[in-house]
C-alpha cells in the first residue's frame, strides 16, 4: 500500500451519495467510552445510528478498561434504516472508528501516536478480514476482490476538533500509516 495525503474541499458525506462498488471508508477519531456527542462524531451518529450501536455496545465490552482500544480500529456497515443510507453506496459503506482517546485527556502527541497504531490496525484488518469483529463488514471487506485498486481512507480533519490536535501531528500520523488518506475540509 502506498501512503499519501490528498486534500479534498467539500463534505464527506457526499460520498455517501455516490454508486460505488467497492468499500467507502468514511473515517474518524473517537473515544473509548462509547459517546458520539459532538463534532463529526455526532454527524456519524445522526446519519447512521445503527452504527452507533454497533459501536456504543462495542465500547461497553471495554468498559472495565477503555484504554486498551487506545491504537486500535472498528469497521462497522450501516443499515438500510438508517437516515443516511443512499442505496448504491451503503451496502459499501464501512465506518471507521479509530479510537485515539479514551476521553480527550490524553496529550497531542499520545491522540498523534494513537491515531498511527489505529491506521495501522486498520491496514491489519484490511489486509485480513478475519480480524474484522463485525461480521457484516468483514463481508464487505472480504467481497472486495481487487489487490490492485487501494482503497481509500475518506475523513475529515480528524483530531483537531474536540480532541484540539495541532493538525501537522496528525498529518504526520497519517503519512506513517501506510494508507492512502483523502481528508475533507469544508
Amino acid at each position: 500500500m502506498s501512503s499519501f495525503v490528498g486534500y479534498v474541499k467539500g463534505d464527506l458525506f457526499q460520498l455517501t451519495k455516490e454508486p460505488t462498488l467497492k468499500p467507502l471508508l468514511l473515517a474518524h477519531a473517537c473515544n473509548c467510552m462509547g459517546v458520539w456527542g459532538g463534532g463529526i462524531a455526532f454527524a456519524f451518529k445522526q446519519r447512521f445510528t445503527s452504527a452507533y450501536k454497533i459501536y456504543h455496545k462495542f465500547c461497553t465490552d471495554f468498559r472495565s478498561d477503555p484504554s486498551s482500544l487506545l491504537g486500535k480500529s472498528l469497521l462497522i456497515p450501516v443499515s438500510p434504516r438508517d437516515s443516511g443510507f443512499v442505496k448504491g453506496a451503503g451496502e459499501k459503506l464501512l465506518i471507521v472508528c479509530l479510537f485515539t482517546s479514551v476521553m480527550g485527556e490524553e496529550s497531542a502527541h499520545e491522540i498523534a501516536t494513537n491515531t498511527k497504531n489505529a491506521l495501522l490496525d486498520l491496514k491489519k484488518q484490511l489486509a485480513d478480514p478475519t480480524l474484522v469483529y463485525d461480521k457484516t463488514a468483514r463481508s464487505i471487506v472480504e467481497g472486495y476482490e481487487s489487490k490492485t485498486e487501494e482503497l481509500t481512507v475518506n475523513m475529515p480533519k480528524i483530531n483537531a476538533g474536540i480532541f484540539g490536535v495541532p493538525w501537522e501531528l496528525t498529518e504526520n500520523a497519517l503519512k506513517s500509516s501506510g494508507l492512502p488518506c483523502r481528508v475533507f475540509v469544508l
